[in-house]
C-alpha cells in the first residue's frame, strides 16, 4: 500500500441530501435544496447506507453539528463517488467499499425528487 494518495478527479456532478430518521425505523432521504423526498430506506434494510450515515452522524454529534447541514454527494470524472460532510470535514470515498455498496449512493445521484 502506498501512503501517497492520488488527487481527486474533477467533480462532474454534485447533489446535497438530508437524511432523516423516522419513528418507524426508516430513513427519509431528502433533496437539500427542495426538501422533497428522493428515497426511503425501509426499516432494517440497506446496512451499508445505514452504517455509513450512522458513523457520520456520530462525528456530527461530537462536533456539535446538527442534521440541518446537508451532506454532499460528488460524482467524479473517473466514475468515483465521494460523500462529504461539510459540517465535520469528513469524507467517504464510496468506491473503497466495492461497486455494490457504491451503487447504493450512485442511485441517489440519479433519482429526482418526488413531486
Amino acid at each position: 500500500m502506498s501512503a501517497v494518495q492520488a488527487p481527486d478527479a474533477a467533480a462532474v456532478a454534485q447533489r446535497e441530501f438530508l437524511f432523516e430518521d423516522r419513528d418507524d425505523g426508516s430513513i427519509a432521504i431528502l433533496d437539500a435544496g427542495t426538501r422533497k423526498q428522493v428515497d426511503t430506506v425501509a426499516p432494517a434494510s440497506n446496512g451499508f447506507l445505514r452504517g455509513t450515515m450512522r458513523g457520520l452522524a456520530r462525528e456530527r454529534k461530537r462536533a456539535g453539528v446538527g442534521p440541518e447541514v446537508p451532506f454532499q454527494l460528488i460524482g467524479r470524472a473517473d466514475g468515483r463517488l465521494t460523500l462529504v460532510d461539510p459540517g465535520t470535514g469528513r469524507r467517504v470515498d464510496l468506491e473503497s467499499f466495492g461497486p455494490t455498496n457504491a451503487a447504493v449512493f450512485a442511485k441517489l445521484m440519479a433519482t429526482p425528487p418526488r413531486p
